[in-house]
């Protein structure tokens, strides 16, 4: 057991939302974390809440000015029992709610009703959404940095004398959802492998909506960086559009076949240009997804066929998964 595994009073819980937000954002990008929603970590949540008898939970990236719920899940209340009185989706403000503190800590945060602290009674997730009772762990990567939290929440409170205490039943229940998450990302490093030793640039985005889920150095030297993964691709790469590479995706994306752009040229010595070929790819969380992968001098033939190699290998690693 490590120490942020022990529960610590809830009146040391110091300062919320540490400023280390563009650490744990740079942290995020280099696990290949998106925010965007995935259903493996969906399923997490849910297994959690019914765990734990939670009316949601959710596995929740804290960043530098807000908070993603990449996995969340919530139930309808029974007819006469307590209720949410707001859905606040994805995303919630750094002022809000209990999952700084987890994060600000390194530790786990257990109240069974957030009326007997104070300091708690003003967030707006008790005002505005109902939050009577919550509990979270905190996500600790393998180098200490903290990217975020597993948590359960009820909109009615918990007590001992009621027999449903959130307790150590509840803390090890979240501690082992913690450890798929974390399972999970070790899983998916091995996909930004890939992409990192590709022979050309690469980015794998999500269908319909083109968020981009991984990218390789080589890709945004041409592009340029992108700041977090799950920004859309037109708006994390403008130049895509005017080459030719949101076509093909887009095209692939309608039911057609791969394609392959023109030869594109690029600045350097001779007549150097390059071509991308978008194929399909599957990936965890995603039902859909699209690879665009590009090669220098070459024919479309090639290109695509070595796009379609590295889909296999990335498809290979999914499907161990």
């Amino acid at each position: 057991m490590t120490d942020h595994d022990h529960q610590i009073p809830a009146l040391r819980l110091g300062r919320p939302a540490p400023s280390d937000g563009g650490a744990r954002l740079v942290r995020q990008r280099e696990l290949g974390l998106a925010s965007v929603p995935d259903s493996v970590f969906d399923e997490v949540a849910r297994q959690a809440a019914q765990s734990t008898g939670a009316t949601a939970a959710m596995v929740n990236l804290v960043g530098e000015r807000r908070q993603y719920f990449v996995g969340i899940y919530g139930e309808e209340p029974s007819a006469g029992e307590p209720a949410f009185l707001g859905d606040p989706g994805r995303f919630m403000d750094m002022d809000q709610g209990f999952c700084v503190h987890v994060v600000g800590r390194k530790a786990a945060l257990t109240l069974d009703d957030v009326f007997e602290f104070s300091r708690f009674r003003g967030n707006p997730v008790v005002d505005e959404l109902g939050v009577r009772s919550y509990i979270g762990v905190p996500l600790i990567d393998d180098d200490g940095t903290v990217i975020g939290t597993v948590c359960a929440i009820d909109p009615a409170p918990r007590s001992e004398a009621e027999g449903n205490s959130w307790g150590n039943h509840g803390l090890q229940i979240l501690k082992d959802a913690r450890d798929r998450v974390l399972a999970e990302i070790g899983s998916r490093q091995k996909i930004s492998g890939v992409l990192a030793g590709a022979d050309g640039p690469a980015m794998i985005t999500s269908s319909p909506n083109l968020e981009v889920l991984y990218v390789n150095n080589a890709h945004e030297q041409l592009f340029g960086a992108i700041d977090q993964l799950g920004a859309p691709a037109p708006e994390a790469f403008p130049h895509l559009a005017p080459v030719g590479i949101l076509a093909i995706i887009e095209h692939l994306e309608r039911g057609g076949e791969p394609m392959v752009t023109p030869p594109i040229p690029l600045n350097g010595p001779g007549s150097t240009t390059i071509a991308f070929a978008s194929v399909p790819v599957r990936v965890p969380g995603h039902e859909a997804a699209v690879l665009t992968f590009g090669l220098t001098d070459t024919d479309a033939v090639t290109c695509l066929a070595r796009a379609k190699e590295v889909a296999a290998d990335v498809d290979d690693l999914t499907a161990a998964s």
